[in-house]
């Protein structure tokens, strides 16, 4: 564990693994675009994180731990981020897919529907559905 990180409060570390995780996915296909990066400091603005403590994060992505969320809500929301992100530049590149994947396992996601929820969220961000349907949506999804 980082010295910086033994402060921070489980939400905090939470909002930084989260956006650690957007960092590293948004890297995946071996450039980091700027208009992910700016969404990226948008869901972290957003999330109560400061422009320091976002910019420590892509400096020094190895430096924040993983901690993922234990609320169902907040476990879909970080995966419709992390889609997000990957739409933004309006390619879907493999490994970033993949990368989705495996974080979604890594925040609890049953094997089974990992593949769903990901194409599902993939097409109502392409369709345009606003987010809190989307989410809604999502959730209903994974309760079936």
């Amino acid at each position: 564990m980082n010295l910086l990180e033994l402060f921070d409060s489980r939400d905090k570390k939470k909002r930084l693994s989260h956006i650690r995780n957007l960092v590293a996915l948004a890297c995946s296909d071996g450039t980091l675009e700027k208009s992910e990066m700016d969404l990226i400091f948008q869901i972290g603005i957003k999330s109560g994180l400061t422009q320091d403590e976002l910019r420590r994060i892509f400096v020094r992505p190895e430096s924040i731990g993983f901690h993922p969320p234990e609320s169902f809500r907040e476990r879909i929301e970080q995966l419709y981020d992390m889609v997000m992100v990957m739409m933004v530049n309006g390619e879907l590149h493999q490994n970033e897919i993949a990368l989705c994947k495996i974080t979604a396992l890594k925040l609890g996601f049953k094997t089974g529907i990992i593949d769903k929820m990901v194409h599902d969220t993939i097409d109502l961000i392409a369709r345009g559905i606003a987010a809190d349907i989307a989410l809604s949506r999502l959730m209903d999804l994974v309760e079936d």
